[in-house]
């Protein structure tokens, strides 16, 4: 496209990411009331390499606040590490109707978070869940709070967007829970914030079987051994091929907008993760 027609195609989309925050997000954010100045924060994500990571980092980690993410509370390392944020982005979070599977993980989970939580821990997660059984439920632990945050996704103009993340009415397409924990970081205030555990090598492991059902290898670092299984979407259906790739197309594109909003707020995102396929932030080694 010449850029005539990548002016008019970016103009359109930030009409419409506009037309879907006036829509679907909310106005009465709380983040900026949490905002905090210089300091450094780490995300811990939940990719097979965070057990290397974990052991190799440790003072690093302790010295810096923490962002865990999705099922890390079911792991060991969840009291000793104990962070100080704790996202969640996926919707089967607070739907009622889930797979099996999931639904077991979820009240895992939330036997975790309200008996094993003893510090003080912020809980973000979208506005869809407020009224949900789930944050019910972990609300009972009282040094467990929750901030809720748009997830609405915003593209098109670089200008237009950048001022959309900045008032917290959206972001860029949360395919990926890393995503949204990168994105609030930046908001919170965190100008250096440094990824550890995400593999985000899911493809290495696609597999067909002879029913062209797609299957992917979930395992994460508290896992005992490999999990491939299908990926279904909120309606029950499984992912076809197609639709895996195009799932981690917008997963990788997300973090290069994501990189190009903390250099317009003089922040900047590392990935320490001793694996991973991500190459849209600068790779450091801890010293």
């Amino acid at each position: 496209m010449n850029k005539i027609q990548i002016f008019l195609s970016g103009l359109f989309d930030s009409f419409f990411s506009i037309f879907k925050v006036f829509i679907l997000s909310r106005f009465n954010t709380k983040i900026k009331i949490h905002k905090i100045k210089d300091e450094e924060a780490v995300i811990l994500a939940n990719g097979p390499c965070l057990t290397k990571d974990l052991e190799l980092n440790s003072s690093f980690i302790s010295s810096r606040k923490k962002f865990c993410v999705n099922f890390f509370a079911l792991s060991r390392e969840y009291e000793k590490i104990k962070p100080e944020y704790y996202v969640l982005a996926a919707p089967e979070f607070w739907l009622i109707k889930t797979s099996s599977y999931f639904n077991e993980q979820k009240e895992s989970l939330i036997d975790s978070l309200t008996k094993n939580t003893k510090w003080e821990m912020l809980i973000l997660i979208p506005f869809q869940a407020k009224d949900s059984e789930f944050v019910r439920r972990v609300s009972k632990n009282n040094f467990i709070r929750f901030l809720f945050y748009n997830n609405t996704p915003v593209e098109g103009l670089q200008s237009i967007s950048h001022l959309l993340f900045k008032l917290n009415f959206g972001m860029p397409r949360p395919h990926n829970v890393l995503i949204p924990s990168i994105f609030l970081a930046l908001n919170l205030g965190f100008n250096t914030i440094t990824i550890l555990g995400a593999d985000h090598s899911w493809h290495e492991e696609i597999k067909i079987d002879e029913s062209n059902s797609v299957t992917v290898n979930h395992e994460h670092f508290y896992d005992g051994n490999k999990v491939q299984m299908p990926m279904y979407k909120l309606e029950g259906e499984k992912y076809l091929i197609h639709d895996v790739f195009r799932k981690l197309h917008f997963a990788f594109k997300g973090y290069f907008v994501l990189r190009t909003y903390a250099e317009s707020i003089g922040a900047k995102i590392l990935n320490a993760s001793s694996k991973s396929y991500i190459d849209a932030f600068e790779r450091i080694r801890i010293q």
